[in-house]
């Protein structure tokens, strides 16, 4: 008799166990679900930002951050040249599309397989070179690059003013702001083709990090040499990283073609690779969703801070005193640079999610204390 109580408590413990590692097993497809279906009534509520349609950006680059941290976060390489497969995505759809009367379920693939093509003869070619070394030729490979897009061959890239226009695929339709997806007279918002994008697209990545692959990259990250001594060909993973990361950022320049109607220099500048390193050690390039949170985090502050002109006190709706912000909260990247340095001081890769991590996790400990 004295036994079933244990016996009925060892088991609702069991299900219990069995309950938390199933919902941590799918903890990172929840997360993503989450976030497409979260994120634009979030910034469309009028205390936050108030319209939706910079969820749609914030999830492109999203995605173009993550495919960055696969070499930073994941395989230890800094690249100052990651907007080269951006900007290869969205000028091959613009180019395919504006010059060759390409349908976009043909031009965006070819784009994408470009940018992939050029990320593995970028990384045969100087791979193997130092740390230093490696992000040195990144950054003269990228500035190369705009280089020629900004001189414009055979009239293709469109020089400084980039491709608009007539880039848009022929199922996009504009009404009252609103970027709509129209397939055989079904109409849905270009918000919700986008996060399915993302979602398998994210998914994707997951698994190329929790495979057998991706644990490899870790290893090299961790130490290379020991890595090369237990007999793995560490040139060829660090190619292969290299090449995936090429493709998931091109796929990001395909879909950002689309929102911003056409392609831009300002897509193969050095300051949007400079952009995606920020993000990703802002986030936290330990995690997977550390450059999630970096990209949120800085677009937001971007857009609320520079359109931030008066704090009213104690509240807006009852305001007491009111102080003019605009000529300081200008200057958002001064802001937001003095949270990134604090960030790298006082965790250089964990971020704001890891720090976000441990606080929950501290709070959580120092209430079950008083259990």
């Amino acid at each position: 008799m004295t036994d079933e109580p244990r016996t009925n408590e060892t088991i609702k413990r069991t299900e219990n166990r069995f309950d938390v590692s199933s919902i941590r097993r799918f903890s990172v497809p929840i997360g993503l679900f989450l976030i497409v279906v979260l994120l634009r009534p979030l910034v469309s509520h009028p205390l936050v930002l108030g319209y939706g349609q910079i969820a749609t950006t914030m999830l492109i680059w999203m995605l173009f951050v993550a495919s960055f941290n696969l070499l930073l976060g994941y395989t230890g390489i800094l690249s100052f040249g990651h907007a080269i497969f951006l900007g290869a995505g969205a000028y091959g759809v613009a180019i395919g599309i504006a010059k060759f009367s390409a349908p976009y379920a043909i031009a965006a693939p070819v784009a994408i397989a470009v940018a992939g093509v050029i990320a593995y003869l970028i990384a045969r070619l100087i791979v193997h070179k130092g740390e230093i070394y490696f992000a040195m030729l990144t950054l003269a490979f990228a500035k190369s690059v705009h280089f020629i897009a900004n001189y414009n061959p055979e009239d293709l890239t469109g020089g400084a003013q980039g491709l608009s226009g007539d880039t848009l695929p022929a199922f996009i339709q504009t009404y009252r702001g609103q970027m709509l997806v129209n397939l055989g007279g079904f109409s849905v918002n270009w918000y919700y083709v986008v996060g399915l994008v993302f979602f398998v697209s994210m998914l994707a990545l997951w698994q190329v990090v929790r495979s057998p692959f991706g644990r490899s990259l870790v290893a090299i990250r961790e130490n290379e040499e020991l890595a090369r001594a237990m007999g793995m060909n560490t040139r060829r993973y660090k190619v292969w990283a290299f090449t995936l990361s090429g493709v998931f950022a091109g796929l990001a320049g395909a879909l950002i073609e689309i929102n911003d109607q056409g392609a831009t220099l300002s897509l193969l500048s050095v300051q949007t690779s400079g952009d995606a390193i920020l993000m990703t050690v802002l986030g936290g390039a330990n995690y997977f969703f550390g450059p999630l949170a970096g990209v949120f985090m800085w677009l937001f502050a971007e857009d609320y801070l520079t359109n931030f002109e008066t704090l009213y006190l104690p509240l807006a709706e009852f305001p007491v005193v009111g102080v003019e912000l605009s000529g300081v909260l200008a200057y958002w990247r001064f802001l937001l640079g003095f949270l990134f340095v604090i960030a790298v001081l006082v965790s250089p890769r964990e971020g704001l999610w890891g720090l976000t991590k441990s606080v929950i996790e501290s709070a959580y400990n120092w209430l079950r204390s008083f259990q």
